[in-house]
């Protein structure tokens, strides 16, 4: 799951609406930014660590001359090391850490609803706004897909990360 800068304001505002209408958690009118920014909060953190064990990754391949297809392997041992959960384990780890989140902030009032509940309302609206990603992704594998190198290689992985950049700065991903 990839979570970009533009999409975790208005995530964080889908989330806190939508529990609030569902009657979900409880906030006074006046604290409901409040409550948005504890959300994005977890959302920037969670960012945060994925670039952090990412370059974690890299520098563990250029100093063990590793290739470059093991960094999937790497980034998993790391997140693990970390108790960070990253790939297919990634919603879940991060809709945990907003439950969470609400149990503890001084913002929310009262959280009425159970924790599967609540990851039912979360979920969806986390995948809405991060689905881009998969469309993103479709989109640089489209223009990139004349490349003769495989994919893994450091070529492929070198162009696909500048068309990616390329691609989120025209939609103001980032």
């Amino acid at each position: 799951m990839r979570i970009y800068r533009g999409r975790i304001e208005p995530a964080a505002m889908d989330i806190a609406k939508a529990l609030i209408k569902k009657e979900m958690i409880e906030v006074p009118q006046e604290l409901i930014d409040e409550v948005q920014k504890d959300l994005e909060s977890v959302l920037f953190e969670y960012q945060r660590m994925e670039r952090e064990i990412n370059e974690r990754a890299k520098d563990l391949i250029a100093k063990r001359g590793l290739t470059y297809s093991s960094i999937g392997k790497l980034k998993r041992a790391l997140a693990q090391e970390k108790s960070f959960k990253i790939d297919d384990e990634a919603l879940d780890y991060v809709v945990e850490q907003m439950i969470e989140i609400m149990f503890s902030s001084q913002h929310v009032e009262e959280v009425f609803g159970e924790d599967h509940e609540i990851n039912r309302i979360i979920a969806p609206i986390l995948r809405k706004h991060m689905s881009i990603d998969d469309d993103l992704d479709k989109e640089v594998r489209q223009k990139i897909k004349h490349l003769q190198d495989a994919e893994g290689t450091m070529n492929w992985e070198f162009e696909y990360s500048r068309v990616k950049a390329d691609l989120e700065r025209l939609k103001k991903l980032k």
